[in-house]
Formats: C-alpha cells, sequence, structure tokens
C-alpha cells in the first residue's frame, strides 16, 4: 500500500491491498489503511481478517489507549468484554472497548473480517489474569 501523504486527503485502494502478518496475534492478516501516516501516529485504522481457523481464546488481555472499537465487516465472532460479558457480534455489528478494559476474542468464522480503529495508533497491551 502507499503510504498516505499527511495531512492530505488519500484514498486506500483495496486492490493494492499489502496483507502483513506478524501483527498482535499470528493467526490474523493485517492491512494498514493508512489512517496512522495520515495523523501522524494519533489514530490508527486497520482490516483485520481470519489467516487460519480459530485456535480457541485468545487471551484475555487490555490495551492502554485512549479509544478503541471495531465494525465487524464478514462473518461473525465472540467476545468477552469484562463489563458486559460475552457478546456474539455479526457482520454489520460493532463493538466499542473503553480504554482498559479487559477483553478476549473467544471464538470466530474463518471468514473474520473486522475495521478496528484506535487512539492512538501505538499502544501497550497487557496479558490479564482472570
Amino acid at each position: 500500500m502507499n503510504q498516505a501523504p499527511r495531512g492530505k486527503a488519500f484514498a486506500a485502494r483495496s486492490k493494492e491491498a499489502e496483507w502483513r502478518a506478524g501483527g498482535l496475534r499470528p493467526y490474523f492478516s493485517y492491512r494498514d489503511v493508512g489512517i496512522k501516516a495520515a495523523t501522524e501516529g494519533r489514530v490508527l485504522a486497520h482490516v483485520i481478517r481470519a489467516n487460519q481457523s480459530c485456535p480457541g481464546p485468545g487471551g484475555y488481555h487490555s490495551h492502554d489507549l485512549e479509544f478503541q472499537m471495531n465494525y465487524l465487516i464478514r462473518g461473525w465472532a465472540r467476545v468477552e468484554l469484562e463489563t458486559i460479558g460475552e457478546i456474539r457480534v455479526e457482520a454489520g455489528d460493532v463493538w466499542y472497548q473503553p480504554p482498559n478494559v479487559k477483553h478476549e476474542l473467544v471464538e470466530y468464522s474463518d471468514d473474520f473480517e473486522v475495521l478496528e480503529i484506535t487512539m492512538p495508533a501505538e499502544f501497550e497491551t497487557r496479558d490479564e489474569t482472570r
């Protein structure tokens, strides 16, 4: 993907998208859509999709950030959030995770694909115990 110019309008074309492994979870591929560069690291918007079947719960954890929301593009998932319990989300659903809320991706479909937006773009992830 072309690096987005800082402070200028741009379009990130899906046909030119680069998917990368090696993000937070090895069973996902990640597509940076260029918002991180355009906002000088203030915001991250990336698409995350399954690159293998669900290996089981992803591990209870939290993120030290200001904002995190997810829009499920394709598939379904079961997510555990400490503040509301387990939810099942399907394509078109949105969920918001407050700063430092403990959560876990419990299960997802093989076609799982989600748009995640965070502020800031770089943040710490902590493993949590139940």
